[in-house]
């Protein structure tokens, strides 16, 4: 089960704090969206649930598990970054089968991995170039196409529009909108208000903290 629960969250850095007492429950298969301004804490609540940043009191949970001291790799969650985060050296299919490789995934399961998921993003006729010969968005699908090939149930997102055209924007929330409905549970960040108000449930963050919740 994908739930999510921050129960009594805080990250310090020193004597500064980016997340302060942070309580929310986000529910299974939910698509959220969350937004406020640059520094209030809402990437660093989310690295913080992807356990790339360790929290500093608090705990957070998937399911019924506490996840504070599981590695990032076993948290059955992707995150999807705004700079795309490719190997560069790499072909996508290489960027896309890394991570795999890295696990000890049988080289036939790879294969089909990142076939499965290039053809879910529509992206099979680009998986011998490398990142410099794709446009942005294209870039944006590897990331995703990347971050599916591990079948997680929660897919986190930060900014995933920010580098983007609208129209390629919208592609690409679309993309989200669709795994969604696939059964994943979806988190992503946005400055965006047309796309946030696509979402079923808006969250504002201001001072590392919930400011407002609303369901749409």
């Amino acid at each position: 089960m994908a739930s999510v629960t921050y129960d009594h969250v805080w990250k310090r850095y020193g004597d500064v704090v980016a997340v302060q007492d942070l309580n929310l429950a986000i529910e299974d298969k939910e698509f959220l969206v969350l937004v406020g301004p640059s520094g209030c804490g809402k990437t660093t609540a989310l690295r913080c649930l992807a356990g790339l940043e360790e929290i500093s009191e608090g705990t957070v949970k998937i399911g019924d598990q506490v996840v504070n001291d599981v590695a990032p790799k076993d948290r059955d969650i992707a995150m999807v970054f705004q700079s795309y985060a490719l190997y560069p050296h790499m072909s996508v299919y290489d960027n896309m089968a890394f991570g795999l490789k890295l696990r000890k995934f049988d080289k036939a399961d790879i294969d089909r991995r990142v076939k499965e998921a290039a053809r879910t993003l529509g992206i099979e006729n680009l998986l011998k170039r490398k990142p410099k010969e794709l446009s942005g968005g294209q870039r944006q699908r590897v990331a995703i196409a990347r971050a599916l090939v591990n079948n997680p149930s929660i897919i986190l997102a930060d900014e995933p529009t920010g580098n983007l055209d609208s129209a390629t924007g919208e592609e690409i929330m679309q993309i989200f909108k669709d795994l969604h409905e696939a059964g994943n549970t979806v988190v992503i960040i946005t400055h965006e208000k047309d796309i946030a108000e696509r979402a079923k449930r808006i969250v504002h963050i201001r001072d590392g903290n919930i400011a407002e919740d609303i369901r749409n």
